[in-house]
């Protein structure tokens, strides 16, 4: 179901019987799209969880910050994006792959937000393979990037199963890189909080090194996992059962029992007093 958030566009799925009290919220990786969630999405859903698919598409056109000298990008569409999750009325876990994963570990630093999880994150200072263009001092000057060479998108989906790459590449649009040319360059900061946050990668990472995301795992005191022999593409193929495993153990046993729906027992068949 399509539902408007504040700013932005989602994409709600409910599951057949809700486990969980608060629902997840999913955000994108550069490039990408919500449809390129769908099979993470597929896999909570059936764990209990009711989850949001957003599109920060738009939302990132509109973080140019034309007229606000020294505004940063980043933090205006985190910003954005916190105002208008306000909106769902409840507390929320947020979770994220790539730019999203480095957002959702910004939005825990900040209630409506109760824990964040971020699957092979870009990592503050380290220019990821996705921005390096032929010519770079165009592209440092142009906010929009143009999509990766085809062997970096092959690189990129390359955790997805064969039969779904072409349709994962197909799907990749460009976008405004206004925000992750911040994080390149290490001006976006994250802050030590009590919010439970985790950050998965894989060991064969080009795009999000692991051993990078692992110090930022222990510089904001965030529970750090590695997949050996995994890239990139968390969010799909044989690397996501794993993932959304570690992730759902991590959940359950940071939130405790409050993030559980817990129903009362069926009637015994004793009589009502």
């Amino acid at each position: 179901m399509d539902v408007a958030l504040g700013g932005f566009r989602a994409q709600l799925e409910r599951p057949q019987i809700r486990k969980f009290a608060w629902p997840i919220v999913i955000l994108p990786e550069l490039f990408t799209a919500p449809r390129h969630l769908t099979i993470m999405a597929g896999h909570l859903i059936g764990r209990g969880w009711e989850v949001y698919l957003v599109d920060i598409e738009p939302l990132l056109t509109r973080t140019l910050v034309r007229g606000q000298v020294g505004a940063s990008s980043f933090a205006v569409l985190a910003d954005c994006l916190r105002r208008s999750l306000a909106t769902i009325g409840s507390d929320i876990v947020a979770a994220g792959h790539g730019l999203g994963g480095l957002l959702a570990l910004k939005l825990a630093e900040a209630p409506p937000v109760r824990a964040g999880v971020a699957l092979a994150p870009l990592i503050p200072g380290v220019n990821s393979p996705l921005l390096i263009q032929r010519n770079r001092w165009a592209f440092w000057r142009s906010r929009t990037a143009v999509l990766p060479t085809r062997r970096k998108m092959l690189e990129l989906v390359s955790d997805a199963e064969p039969f779904q790459r072409e349709a994962l590449i197909k799907a990749l649009r460009p976008m405004d890189t206004s925000a992750v040319m911040e994080i390149a360059r290490g001006i976006v900061k994250l802050e030590e909080h009590q919010a439970p946050r985790m950050i998965i990668a894989g060991e064969t990472d080009s795009f999000a090194p692991w051993r990078e995301a692992e110090r930022l795992a222990a510089k904001i005191h965030a529970c750090f996992i590695s997949l050996p022999a995994r890239g990139h593409w968390l969010i799909a193929g044989r690397a996501l059962e794993r993932s959304i495993a570690h992730m759902q153990r991590f959940l359950v046993q940071s939130l405790g029992e409050e993030v559980l729906l817990l129903y009362d027992e069926p009637n015994s068949g004793e009589p009502e007093a």
